[in-house]
C-alpha cells in the first residue's frame, strides 16, 4: 500500500506539473489529484521540488536506457541499423506520449536550481557516452569512418532533441516513422565509410 501511494503521488505530480508547470503547481494541487491529504504527501517528500528530482530523473533514465538498449546484442550492420531504428522509434514515441513531462524535464529544469542542473549535466554526460558507445560499434562494424564519437554523440543528441521537442510544437507532425527515418538518415550519412 505504501508503494502505491507514493505511486499515486507520483503520477497526479506528473498531470499537475504537466498542466500547469512547476512554478505554479502546488502540493495542494497534487494531493487533491492524487485524491488524498496533504499531510500523506510529506511521509513521502519533503517539498515539491524533491516529486520534481523524481519525476525528471526517472524520465531522464527512460532516455538513457532506450540510448543503452541500440547495442545490446548487434553483431551485424543489419543489426545495428535495426536497433538504432527500433532505439529512435521509442525515443520519440516517449517524447510524444509524454510531451509535457518532456517540456518539464527539458525546458523547465533550466536554471531552476542547481541541484537540477547539475542532474542535466550528468544525464547528457552519461547519454553523450552512451551514444559515443553506439558510434565505436558502428566504427567497429564498418559502417561509419573514424570520427570522435563523444564530439559526434553530443552532436546527434542535440539534433534529435531539438527535432523532437519542435515536433511537440506543431500543430501536425509528421509521421513518427517519417522522422526516424529522415533523423537516422542525417546523423549516420555523414559517418558513413566511403
Amino acid at each position: 500500500m505504501r508503494d502505491e501511494r507514493r505511486a499515486q503521488l507520483v503520477t497526479a505530480a506528473r498531470e499537475v506539473f504537466g498542466e500547469k508547470g512547476y512554478h505554479a503547481a502546488t502540493v495542494d494541487d497534487i494531493t487533491r489529484a492524487a485524491g488524498v491529504a496533504k499531510g500523506t504527501y510529506y511521509l513521502y517528500f519533503q517539498e515539491k521540488r524533491e516529486i520534481y528530482y523524481e519525476l525528471v530523473r526517472s524520465f531522464l533514465q527512460h532516455v538513457t536506457d532506450i540510448g543503452a538498449s541500440v547495442v545490446r546484442e548487434v553483431k551485424t550492420p543489419a543489426d545495428f541499423y535495426a536497433r538504432c531504428e527500433l532505439a529512435a522509434g521509442e525515443l520519440l514515441r516517449v517524447f510524444i506520449e509524454h510531451h509535457s513531462l518532456a517540456r518539464l524535464a527539458y525546458r523547465e529544469s533550466m536554471s531552476l536550481d542547481a541541484e537540477l542542473e547539475r542532474m542535466l549535466r550528468d544525464f547528457y554526460r552519461q547519454l553523450a557516452r552512451v551514444e559515443a558507445d553506439n558510434i565505436r560499434v558502428g566504427i567497429e562494424l564498418g559502417l561509419f569512418r573514424p570520427v570522435d564519437p563523444l564530439i559526434c554523440a553530443y552532436a546527434h543528441i542535440g539534433m534529435v532533441e531539438r527535432v523532437a521537442l519542435g515536433l511537440l510544437a506543431e500543430r501536425d507532425p509528421p509521421d513518427p516513422r517519417h522522422v526516424v527515418r529522415e533523423l537516422l538518415a542525417i546523423a549516420f550519412e555523414g559517418l558513413r565509410k566511403k
